[in-house]
């Protein structure tokens, strides 16, 4: 009897350990199907790009087939005829129609069930796809979207930039939108972050995104460094430059002075020879030996 007094206390302290409670039941329920489920789970393919005439991915299971699909601007996903339950990992796009900005994904199937669809991006320069870099500075990162695009050209401000970005290892949260190259700031020193652009027409998704690119965010103390780098070569450029005018323009007599060497030519051979009015002008011997006259006799007198 106590004892059974002592059990009815400890439930009402402690009503969790009781095994006939509803909480203990959901809970050991969610522990055994969550394992069971992520086992029939069907792997998403990964490393899905786009070049202009074939779609490629990689999988990690072998015993999958893939199925793609395309989406223009203005329907749903649509099967491509030719890629429907393949087992190879391509598919030919050269039948397709290239004159439009289509988008791709590529789903996986094992034993009825689908995987998540991943979208195809492009990494060599897609015709429909925005090209960018990304340059790293102490908590910010500056996307460089470059706006020489024939798409640019058709649809002018019409034409915006989903910029997509997120921690390596997290999930895509964060996006903007925007028309011109954007800084990101406030993000951790040291942590590595990606980015992934993509063109919206009309607040719609236009085209494939371009593929991520990764950059790590750098220390302060390295950009002060290269900060002070940049400040004394351009104060040495400036103060070469100012020295070298002033000397050039206000000096330049008195360094010529400085560099004229110690001698100085004779007043003697300046002055003129005595009885003469011309200078004295040095003469070279010639090498021709001759005879001095002293006299001449003519032969005839003069007048005959």
């Amino acid at each position: 009897m106590e004892m059974l007094v002592n059990m009815d206390h400890w439930r009402r302290l402690c009503p969790s350990t009781d095994l006939f409670h509803p909480n203990f039941f959901i809970l050991v329920l969610f522990c055994v199907v969550r394992p069971a489920a992520d086992a029939f789970k069907t792997p998403s393919p990964i490393d899905v790009v786009i070049d202009q005439s074939r779609l490629n991915w990689n999988s990690t299971a072998s015993d999958v087939t893939f199925t793609a699909e395309f989406h223009d601007f203005e329907s749903d996903w649509t099967p491509i005829k030719t890629c429907i339950e393949t087992r190879f990992t391509s598919c030919d796009l050269s039948s397709e129609e290239s004159d439009r900005c289509i988008r791709r994904r590529v789903a996986a199937w094992r034993n009825g069930v689908e995987s998540e669809p991943v979208e195809a991006c492009s990494r060599d320069g897609h015709a429909c796809s925005p090209n960018f870099t990304l340059t790293a500075a102490p908590e910010s990162l500056t996307v460089n979207l470059k706006r020489n695009h024939n798409l640019h050209e058709e649809h002018a401000d019409n034409l915006k930039y989903w910029i997509y970005f997120w921690k390596k290892g997290a999930q895509l949260e964060n996006h903007r939108v925007t028309l011109s190259s954007e800084l990101i700031d406030g993000l951790e020193v040291g942590e590595t972050y990606c980015v992934m652009v993509q063109f919206a027409l009309h607040w719609k998704a236009y085209g494939p995104p371009s593929c991520m690119q990764c950059e790590t965010i750098p220390s302060s103390s390295g950009s002060k460094r290269a900060q002070i780098i940049v400040i004394c070569s351009i104060v040495l450029t400036i103060v070469f430059v100012v020295v070298f005018a002033y000397v050039r323009l206000f000096k330049s007599k008195k360094i010529k002075e400085i560099l004229r060497p110690p001698y100085t030519i004779p007043t003697t051979f300046r002055e003129p020879l005595p009885g003469r009015n011309c200078p004295f002008v040095a003469v070279s011997l010639s090498e021709e030996h001759y005879d001095v006259v002293s006299g001449l006799t003519p032969n005839q007198p003069r007048g005959v």
